[in-house]
């Protein structure tokens, strides 16, 4: 039906209640709903309105003005001091008693996005975030976690509202005359407002609670009674005694929120320049860009240089990054010394080394215009002038991030002065050695340990390499090559090897470990007076390499000597010509300039071509048939290529397949290793087949002729294999594997499938 607009029919001449709505902040405004009659029924029941902005008689579904006939007390806030932590700005906590401080005050401010400091007592920088205690019979370690404390503070129930305006506060344990009360004390944001320069101002207001401890109430006795310091009204409410439990203790410890960590960058923030002074000098680190991504996409590492005065260095990332996880190790500070006398006794009046941090505070790099470098022809200059790199500057040099100054060692840690920014205040915190061990390096910890490559493409050191000298032990081994990709590499000297090829996998090796070179470390930035040389064994290297690069016909050589081992075994001293420095340089680089040069192939033959096969041995065998000669099989292949014959005729019955697959195994064999070069046999090899050996003869055909092969195999050579020589290797005695000569040397049955 129709309402009209009759006031008094609907019970809103004299409303039974009028529902105010004041907004306090300015504009300030007021408005008022006057509350009538319900109509009948359930679901479809209106109530009769009017308000101060609509004076006509309106129906408003009950169900929408539920919340009106509540009990007003429904309607009171639970929270006490901020709902928010976010909002937060500052906050104090302070114990009283007889109407005077006895414990605290406990007062930190937020002093940026990240930084909370404390304002008393004058401990600096508090812990911003951290993990809760894992109980109340610890104080928070965080300030994180005491704003969560503090924006946990609710009335938990309607029946803990206790009494509104009290008159007697020494009812509630809440006399500061008489009582023991927490004062928990906090600005709050209210509002953020846009002023006319399109900047943001806070409006804040602070707002204090005040908890009565001297006696728990409420029928499980967990409760304190409280109210807010309010000069209009004494509200008293009923809180849980847990949700204050944590600050109390924090009252009895205020130093529990100190800053733990040596430095906090806060966020994704990342130093970019790091000044260290120290008894080497003064080492500037300035970040210069991100290195080429690794293979594989993984994310990559920074690059780093060093300056020192006009000198600049390419550093190890690693080294550098090393440094600042060592700075910023969480929660690594394990003390904190406020007393004057012992800040000078620990050297803080004069610090053995500072630190200065900047972060992200480099300028962004300038893009460099290619026209600059063209004459006004149009052509770029044929010569360039050497100019020395720049070294970049933060924004702020004369104010970091932080500045840390490095005194003495303390019951096994350091003490360390921390500053922020060009503030007067700073902290002593003691911090484990390591960190100091990690300043104080000197400047040639840092460098890139990475040598420059000979080769332009690092991943093929061969490329355009001509010839390898090597000198070692007194002899000088030249090697050399066409400048084609597959030419085989000969061996020029010594003279009695000339002309005899050399392995491939072992040039391959030792090339790829010269021009991939990092250094166990570096020894000393420049090449040392003479004394120093002769001490590292590099005035006369027992081992030398010379690595010769040919382009359009010109040579070019590079040199690396390496010289005496290190005391501590880690490598060996190298001098390059790549660089003016000397470095120790890995032992495994040592083993391979050391391993074999000369290409291990005995034969290399189609094994379809192999006209005849001659097999002289098995001494052992003959003697118990009084005979002392070695035995003699030869195998002839048929005419038709299809078959063999044996000789004597009588002597097996071949089975063909066991000799394809002992010429097959013969046709690339390789020297497991070479036991000596231009040597001749022992007696205790047994290399001669009237002692025991077995001789094979085989003959090829080739397109110029018959070609002969001979190989001689001897004594077993423990797990080497055995002993053996061969015409097409004079003068050296080499090793060939057991598995493929243990059968045949047993007996000559073999080859008849016995």
């Amino acid at each position: 039906a129709d309402v009209l607009n009759n006031p008094q029919q609907y019970g809103l001449e004299t409303p039974a209640e009028v529902i105010t709505l004041i907004k306090e902040t300015e504009p300030r405004r007021e408005v008022k709903l006057n509350v009538g009659d319900t109509s009948p029924g359930a679901e479809k029941a209106v109530i009769y309105v009017t308000s101060s902005d609509r004076k006509e008689v309106m129906a408003v579904k009950k169900s929408e003005l539920d919340n009106v006939k509540k009990p007003l007390v429904e309607f009171r806030s639970r929270e006490l001091l901020s709902s928010a932590t976010g909002d937060i700005q500052e906050f104090a906590l302070s114990e009283h008693s007889k109407n005077k401080v006895v414990k605290g005050p406990v007062e930190l401010k937020k002093s940026g996005e990240d930084r909370w400091v404390y304002v008393q007592p004058p401990y600096g920088d508090a812990q911003d975030k951290g993990a809760n205690p894992a109980g109340n019979d610890q104080p928070p370690d965080n300030v994180e976690a005491v704003l969560t404390d503090i924006s946990n503070l609710k009335v938990e129930n309607t029946k803990d509202f206790i009494q509104d305006d009290a008159a007697d506060l020494g009812k509630y344990h809440l006399d500061p005359a008489k009582n023991d009360v927490l004062r928990i004390e906090v600005e709050r944001t209210e509002s953020i407002n846009t002023d006319e320069k399109g900047e943001k101002k806070r409006q804040t207001k602070k707002i204090a609670l005040l908890v009565g401890i001297s006696e728990k109430v409420g029928e499980k006795k967990d409760q304190y009674y409280a109210y807010i310091d309010d000069p209009k009204h004494k509200d008293i409410v009923a809180l849980s005694a847990n949700s204050v439990a944590r600050l109390l203790k924090l009252v009895d410890k205020p130093d529990a929120l100190r800053d733990r960590n040596l430095v906090a960058l806060g966020g994704f923030r990342k130093p970019d320049a790091l000044d260290i002074q120290n008894s080497y000098g003064l080492l500037e680190f300035r970040r210069t860009g991100p290195s080429s991504p690794p293979p594989g996409g993984a994310s990559s590492q920074e690059t780093w240089k060093l300056w020192r005065g006009d000198k600049v260095y390419t550093v190890d990332p690693a080294t550098v990054q090393a440094l600042i996880n060592a700075l910023t190790a969480p929660n690594q500070v394990k003390g904190f010394v406020d007393d004057p006398a012992k800040k000078k006794e620990l050297g803080m009046d004069k610090p053995d080394a500072v630190v200065r941090i900047w972060i992200d505070s480099l300028p962004a790099e300038e893009k460099k215009d290619e026209k600059k470098d063209e004459k006004k022809d149009g052509s770029k200059e044929d010569k360039k002038e050497d100019k020395k790199e720049k070294k970049p500057e933060p924004k702020d040099k004369d104010k970091p991030a932080f500045t840390l100054s490095f005194g003495r060692l303390y019951e096994g840690h350091v003490a360390v002065q921390r500053q922020r920014g060009d503030e007067k205040t700073s902290t002593v915190v003691l911090a484990p050695s390591t960190v100091r061990d990690q300043v104080f390096q000197g400047p040639l910890a840092y460098l890139d340990k990475q040598l420059p490559p000979f080769n332009a493409d690092r991943f093929d050191a061969v490329k355009n390499v001509t010839k390898l000298t090597l000198t070692r032990d007194g002899v000088t081994y030249e090697i050399s090559r066409e400048n084609k990709p597959e030419a085989p590499w000969k061996i020029d000297k010594p003279a009695d090897f000339a002309g005899r090829t050399a392995d491939r996998t072992a040039m391959e090796t030792i090339l790829r470990d010269l021009n991939d070179l990092r250094a166990v470390r570096i020894e000393a930035d420049k090449t040392p007076e003479a004394p120093k040389l002769a001490e590292w064994g590099l005035d006369k290297p027992s081992l030398k390499a010379v690595v010769t690069l040919t382009q359009d016909n010109k040579p070019k050589t590079f040199e690396f000597d390496f010289g005496k081992e290190t005391s501590d075994k880690s490598g060996v001293y190298l001098r390059t010509s790549l660089l003016d420095m000397i470095v120790v340089a890995g032992n495994n680089v040592v083993g391979d300039l050391k391993r074999e040069l000369h290409d291990p192939t005995v034969f290399h033959f189609d094994a379809g071509k192999v006209q005849e096969v001659k097999l002289t041995g098995w001494l052992a065998l003959q003697k118990p048939l009084g005979k002392n000669t070695p035995l003699t099989l030869t195998f002839k292949r048929t005419k038709g290529g299809s078959g063999w014959e044996v000789e004597p005729k009588d002597a097996i019955k071949l089975q063909p397949s066991r000799l394809d697959d002992f010429l097959k195994n013969l046709s690339d064999l390789k020297a497991v290793r070479f036991v000596a070069h231009k040597a001749k046999p022992s007696a205790d090899q047994e290399l001669d087949v009237d002692k025991g050996a077995l001789r094979i003869e085989l003959t090829v055909a080739e397109d110029k002729g018959p070609r002969k092969l001979t190989l001689t195999v001897g004594k077993e050579d423990g797990s080497f294999g055995y002993f053996a020589i061969s015409d097409q290797l004079a003068g050296d005695i080499f090793d060939v594997r057991k598995d493929l000569f243990d059968k045949v040397k047993e007996k000559p049955a073999y080859f008849s499938g016995q």
